[in-house]
This record gives structure tokens, sequence and C-alpha cells, in this order.
């Protein structure tokens, strides 16, 4: 018995290294390194924080973080866009294909680049995954709706005076179910290169949806109703993508969606720093013809999916919408007025009962100041995300980091 003891004691380090070693590399990250970069230097690295959400950074010229998010994540990207194939069927899917390249003419060259690469290193077609990227838009006259939440608070309405931002992305799937979730952080460098941003998505969406840039810009949107819609404009998340890539102002932030051809009634939130460097937001509504933006009021903007400002025909609308979602938040936000605090769990107001909703898939607070977001995204079967497990994430200048893993 002794010597057996000994024996199995004798082989215990060697068992420790090759364990430690095996667990070494299943926590490791994918990177990618292309063949013909001169410097060596890698254009992707993917941590999958669980099966449900994972973290993507790409950096580098259009082409290269396109080939780096199709090759770390050529499966996802063949599902999410398999998905959105399956709930498009027969004439349905024609049509939105047929939108889908009709918008893609509005897409800025460098974003096309890039998305190009991605499908190809994917091993997708090209229009398919840009139906993933359009379908929202694309799709709208199919019935296709959105019910998000939004607010920015600053000034006299948070502790500090700082910028907090809230997003509820209340969506009902329509081929996404089939998508992993995940933050997107993309590094442009080269000739015209924007700025460094994050995004939350899917693995293979290159828009964004909830974004911030890495001047403290952020942009996200609501749906609106009833306004002018075409095809023939940008649509509206490669919009909020351009805000977060090209502005480093709310002001500048507002004159893209100005100045840029728009295809859809939105609702959209930009919120950062303004010219005079202090802490500002706007709620701009628009459609494809007309435009009209709330400012703040008390150090509070905030928006659901019903009109505040912009008219609709004769009706104008009174500026204090009725929505239960709106008036739920407004009252969040007064409750904690000059005490909204970003570092308290607790104040995450729209993770609040009777904010979100039922199809809610992913809900983020988001902190410019300090370059970290709060967020849940939905970890399979129906249960709301604003629901689950929230995590805690720090923007840092190569990559994403998990600051908590475990927070309401």
């Amino acid at each position: 018995m002794k010597r057996l003891t000994r024996h199995v004691l004798s082989w215990l380090p060697l068992c420790v290294l090759f364990c430690s070693h095996l667990h070494a590399q299943d926590l490791a990250q994918p990177v990618f390194y292309p063949e013909d970069k001169a410097d060596g230097a890698w254009t992707g690295k993917l941590v999958r924080i669980n099966p449900h959400l994972a973290m993507l950074t790409v950096r580098g010229s259009a082409k290269e973080r396109g080939t780096a998010h199709g090759k770390l994540l050529a499966k996802e990207v063949a599902a999410v866009t398999a998905g959105v194939k399956r709930h498009f069927r027969g004439d349905d899917h024609a049509k939105v294909l047929a939108g889908a390249k009709v918008m893609r003419r509005f897409i800025d060259a460098d974003v096309l680049e890039e998305h190009d690469a991605c499908a190809e290193a994917a091993g997708v077609d090209k229009d398919d995954l840009m139906l993933v990227q359009l379908f929202g838009d694309a799709a709208r006259g199919l019935g296709v709706r959105t019910f998000c939440s939004i607010f920015a608070a600053f000034g006299p309405a948070t502790k500090d005076g700082t910028l907090i931002v809230g997003r509820n992305f209340d969506y009902t799937g329509l081929g996404l179910e089939d998508g992993l979730p995940m933050i997107l952080q993309e590094i442009p460098t080269g000739e015209n290169a924007g700025r460094p941003f994050v995004t939350v998505v899917c693995a293979g969406i290159l828009n964004g949806w909830t974004a911030m840039n890495a001047d403290g810009l952020v942009a996200t949107n609501n749906t609106l109703f009833n306004g002018k819609d075409r095809l023939e404009g940008m649509a509206t998340c490669f919009l909020l993508r351009k805000i977060v890539e090209r502005a480093k102002t709310v002001e500048e932030g507002v004159k893209i969606i100005e100045k840029t051809p728009r295809a859809c009634t939105t609702g959209m939130l930009v919120a950062g720093k303004n010219e005079k460097g202090e802490w500002d937001a706007r709620f701009v509504e628009f459609d494809a013809e007309s435009l009209a933006v709330v400012e703040p009021k008390d150090g509070r903007v905030l928006g659901t999916n019903s009109r505040q400002k912009l008219p609709e025909g004769s009706w104008k609308p009174s500026g204090n919408p009725t929505c239960p979602r709106y008036q739920n938040l407004l009252g969040k936000l007064k409750d904690l007025n000059a005490a909204l605090d970003f570092d308290k769990p607790e104040h995450n107001v729209v993770a609040a009962k009777g904010v979100y909703m039922g199809i809610n898939l992913h809900c983020a607070l988001l902190d410019p100041a300090g370059q970290r977001f709060r967020l849940a995204v939905r970890e399979g079967g129906d249960k709301p995300a604003a629901e689950g497990k929230f995590r805690l994430f720090k923007i840092e200048r190569d990559g994403v980091s998990v600051i908590s893993d475990s927070e309401k």
C-alpha cells in the first residue's frame, strides 16, 4: 500500500501540470493573426464569457477587421445568417432582400469593405449577411417593429454631474434568437480611420445597437411609427455607427443625422460632451423628410416609442408621452434626482419593472466618463435580459475587461 501511495504521489506534479495546461488552453483567447500583415500584429481577439455572450476586439483596416470577425466567429455568423433567412420565407424574403440591396448603396464605403470581408471570411453570401444587418429597416412594410427605451442624465440629475446613459433593446428576435450576443470593439487604423468604439450587437452584425466611442459619445435609438419611410437612405443602425465612429461631440452627432439621407422613422439619442466640453444630450426624432430635436430638461432626456416633438401630419405631440414605460422611467429618474449614481447597481433604472418589456434582448447602463458599462443579455430561454445577470465591463485600449461578473 505504501509503495502504491508513493507511486501515485510521484505522478501528481505531472498530472497537475498537464491539467493546468489543459485549463489554460480552455481559457486561452482565440487571436487572429493575418498571414499578409507585415508587422505580425493581431487583428482580432475573441473572449467567450459563456455560451451566450462573447467579446470581440478587431483592429486594423476595414478589410482586416472584417476578416478577423468572420474568421473568429464563422460558425456564429453562419448561424445568425441562416436564422434570418428561415424567418423570412418566400415572397417576404424576396422583398426584404431586395430592400437590403437598395439600402446597401447608402452605407459608407469603408463599412461595406469590412462587411464584405466578414462575409467572405465566414463563408456566407454577402447579400445574406447584409440582410442580417438591415432587415429591421428593410422589412418595415412587413410589420417588423422594435420597442425600446433610453435615457441620458447629467448635471443636476446625477450625483456628481457626470453623464449616465441607459438603454433597453426590446426586440422580437426575427432570426436573431440564433445569434450570439456580443460586445464588439472596433479599433480602426490607417487612412481615414474613424474613432474607436464599442457596440452591443450579435456576432456577424457590424453596425450599432447600443454604441459608445472612446470620447464618451453614445448613440442608440428607439423605433417611432407612422412617418415617411423609404429604402433610399442610411439604415438606422448604420447611422448610429457613423455617429460614434465620426463624431466627437453631441453637436457633431446631431449634424450627422441632419445631413445624412435618412430612411425610417426613429428616435435617436446622442449623448456625450458638447462643444463647450460639458456633458449634454439630445433625443432626435426623424423620418425620411422631417426632423425635430428634443432638448434635455433638468438634466434629463429620455424616450420610448411615442413621439415627443416630431409632428405626425397635423397632429402635434404634447411633449409628455402617456406611454407607461416612458412615465415609469421618468418617475424612476425623478425619484433619484441629483442622486443617480452609476456605481450603485440598485440605481440601474432601465432594469426596473415597468420600463423594459418581455422581449428585452439586452439591458445596458453606461458610464461614458469612466468608459464602463453594466450589461445583461438574454442567456437562453424567454426570460427578459433585464431580469437576468448583469456584468460590469471596462473598455480598455485594446480590449474589454470584465470588472464584476455578478451585479444587479
